[in-house]
């Protein structure tokens, strides 16, 4: 197979902003306008899903699955999925490849690519940020997405990969969201997917609670772990299967499993809570999870010494994040690079940096890490 693929710092995603008088229009407005992108990414799916030795019919199934546990539980959510196939020209159950992928992947062996996130958590200040990780094949097969408001919804900004409704980002309420995958012995296809989770809590969720509460209610089978962020703080949703458990920076500022004690959070790839360890698997087996969460935690120390001793009690800002996601040559693979040469299928890179500051209502998005110097970036102000 080609060894060939855009470096993800070189890519200039498409920007698209759709509005509309309702989410049925939206859709399909959707669909007519990333046509050829759906199509391509429908395309390098099903490619994936073979190298993975998911047969073409267990893909199918799980899609259908996904469809319909989706219709019950965010019925208007079902209505736009359909109008986006509907406006791209092709069946429902192939865009559903896409939008219930995670789903599927709980069919191979080993997931195939890690991300890693930080966040920290102060009243009325609270930030977050994401190295997003995926197939360096799928590099320019992502976009921004500006999603207009329609009654009962809000407008949210991020990044969705082509046909999504939506993935990584934040609301004009100021409810962001960003996501990691997670294995589990418990994990089984079908479920809702846990992209259109992420759709429902960026329209609907005017508050932390409320988003937490969507998450709470989706019938899910796969494992992942999303991160809320608000002004107000940051938790994390670590989900095995069907079972959802909360992590929190505590309020006397020592954290639940965390190295850092001024409300910080890290997650890698690996499950954290004590609740559902019973069950949890690497991804892979050269994962580097363990590595990157060890020097997640390391770097968050440093960071807090150098504060103490600047005696420096501001806000903790994106930029700081930032920091703490930047490696190098020779550190854990934070920031995340396909070794020369790799295979099709064994390439993982850093697709997206993302920043995300709640109070002032911005996200940053840049093509590749932070490594690359986020030339490509593009702050939206909501």
């Amino acid at each position: 197979m080609s060894t060939e693929f855009v470096p993800a710092a070189e890519v200039r995603p498409v920007a698209f902003a759709v509005h509309a008088s309702d989410h049925v229009e939206r859709g399909r407005r959707r669909g007519e306008e990333l046509r050829t992108g759906i199509a391509s990414t429908v395309d390098a799916y099903r490619r994936y899903f073979s190298h993975l030795s998911i047969a073409e019919a267990a893909v199918e199934s799980a899609a259908e699955s996904s469809r319909r546990r989706l219709q019950k539980w965010w019925p208007t959510g079902a209505e736009e999925v359909e109008a986006v196939a509907a406006g791209a020209g092709i069946e429902v159950i192939e865009l559903m490849e896409i939008i219930a992928r995670t789903e599927i992947m709980t069919q191979a062996k080993a997931a195939p690519t890690e991300c890693s996130t930080v966040s920290h958590t102060s009243p009325g200040a609270s930030v977050a940020a994401q190295n997003w990780d995926w197939a360096a094949d799928f590099s320019t097969l992502w976009h921004f997405n500006d999603v207009g408001s329609v009654p009962g919804q809000h407008r949210h900004v991020g990044i969705a990969e082509f046909g999504m409704l939506g993935k990584i980002g934040l609301n004009e309420a100021g409810v962001g969201v960003l996501l990691n995958i997670l294995k589990h012995t418990g994990d089984t296809a079908g479920g809702v997917p846990i992209h259109m989770i992420l759709a429902r809590v960026l329209a609907e969720a005017g508050t932390l609670a409320e988003a937490l509460e969507i998450i709470d209610s989706a019938p899910t089978s796969s494992s992942s772990i999303i991160t809320v962020i608000t002004a107000e703080a940051a938790v994390q949703v670590e989900i095995a299967g069907g079972c959802k458990r909360e992590r929190r920076a505590r309020a006397d500022h020592t954290a639940d499993g965390e190295t850092g004690t001024s409300g910080f959070l890290l997650h890698t790839n690996h499950f954290l809570h004590p609740d559902l360890l019973d069950g949890a698997l690497e991804l892979r087996p050269d994962s580097t999870s363990q590595e990157r969460y060890r020097h997640l935690a390391e770097a968050v120390v440093r960071f807090e010494a150098e504060r103490a001793v600047a005696r420096d009690s501001g806000a903790v800002t994106v930029g700081d994040l930032t920091k703490l996601l930047t490696t190098g040559p020779g550190e854990a693979p934070v920031c995340c690079t396909p070794a020369p040469g790799a295979a099709y299928g064994d390439r993982s890179a850093t697709l997206v940096s993302v920043r995300i500051d709640p109070a002032r209502r911005q996200i940053d998005l840049a093509p590749g890490s932070p490594a690359d110097g986020l030339d490509g970036n593009r702050r939206f102000q909501l």
